[in-house]
């Protein structure tokens, strides 16, 4: 037999060997190595406020969003049961959140800057957010 051929059989061999031996003692391997998962991301739902702290959130409109329409819905979540008023520059509106504390009210907007002020009042309490929004009749 020629060296190239002995060599050819000795490496074939070889490898032969490696497979075998990572057929079965692999299984073995991979149950001591550490198992590496993805880190779960879960949604929580939006926490509601305490009764003992009353917080007041807009969720609708963004801050500083450019409307074309002069109707805007505006909502977000306060403590359940509160009176929420929501103040605009050409109306207000008062509204009651609902058992999960989300409320939503309709305002007319005037063209230019608009700040509306939404206050929440439970009790003697009340809080105040601000957001600022612009008015545009021309379509965007």
């Amino acid at each position: 037999m020629n060296k190239d051929a002995l060599l050819a059989t000795l490496i074939g061999f070889g490898i032969g060997l490696c497979i075998t031996g990572l057929l079965l003692v692999g299984p073995n391997i991979t149950k001591a190595l550490p198992k590496i998962q993805l880190p779960k991301t879960a949604s929580a739902p939006a926490p509601t406020p305490t009764p003992s702290q009353l917080t007041v959130t807009i969720e609708s409109p963004l801050a500083e969003a450019i409307e074309n329409s002069t109707d805007l819905l505006v909502s977000g979540v306060t403590h359940p049961g509160s009176t929420v008023v929501i103040a605009g520059s050409v109306d207000d509106i008062a509204v009651v959140a609902q058992t999960d504390g989300r409320y939503a009210g309709k305002i007319t907007l005037a063209e230019g800057k608009n700040d509306i002020t939404v206050t929440a009042y439970i009790n003697t309490k009340q809080v105040v957010q601000t957001v600022t929004v612009y008015y545009t009749p021309e379509s965007l």
